[in-house]
């Protein structure tokens, strides 16, 4: 990783362990339209956008509704109440200062809305610690695509060969080395459970990096 520039965060299930309170408010959302989904079922499709997770709900279960009224069925201000509670992933806010504090490049690259986005990083008092921020409302297509990850690299500055990705799922590690990034897996959430074996590094605690980051620089 020698000439890394710039480190790349996803947000859920990287920055917020928000998984642990989606599921059942995306089980509870689906319900409403008659969808008998269940939580372990959902996590077997794996992390994905809201538009792809309700696109796939329209799909199985031949709904007619419009795709906007899906997405807003979705208790988003029930699970932004929730995040003091489950509070930020250990680690990751002391990662983000080390960082910063050597020299490096940092992003938020989220399948979340602007406004998951904007309550994770107000509410925890990140955004003076990510030098851009970027959600999937800014692109036309979601992880497994790039282009989420290279957008965030030209808003950096930095050539896609000199970022390096945190994620936490098999869409985002796709997304990263489509992109010509270096992917690092998270496997530190024991509830989460993604295939990751093309990730280029595996971690379950972000002190992990710091003395590799800092090699690298």
């Amino acid at each position: 990783m020698v000439g890394v520039e710039a480190v790349i965060f996803d947000m859920d299930g990287v920055v917020i362990d928000s998984h642990s309170v989606a599921y059942s408010l995306l089980c509870d959302a689906a319900r409403s339209f008659g969808c008998d989904l269940t939580i372990e079922e959902i996590k077997t499709w794996g992390s994905l956008s809201a538009r792809q997770f309700w696109q796939r709900v329209k799909d199985d279960y031949g709904l007619p509704h419009d795709m906007k009224v899906l997405i807003g069925s979705y208790d988003v201000d029930q699970e932004i109440a929730l995040y003091e509670e489950i509070g930020l992933i250990e680690g990751v806010k002391e990662l983000l200062q080390h960082l910063n504090e050597h020299g490096f490049k940092t992003a938020l690259a989220t399948s979340a809305s602007k406004k998951r986005m904007d309550a994770v990083l107000d509410q925890f008092e990140l955004r003076s610690l990510f030098h851009q921020c970027v959600c999937d409302n800014e692109v036309k297509h979601s992880k497994p695509d790039p282009a989420i990850f290279l957008l965030a690299a030209s808003k950096l500055a930095v050539s896609p060969d000199k970022c390096v990705v945190i994620e936490d799922s098999y869409n985002g590690m796709m997304a990263a080395k489509s992109a010509g990034m270096t992917g690092i897996g998270y496997k530190g959430l024991p509830h989460v459970s993604e295939r990751l074996e093309d990730a280029d590094f595996l971690i379950s605690h972000f002190n992990e990096l710091h003395e590799v980051l800092y090699r690298a620089k």
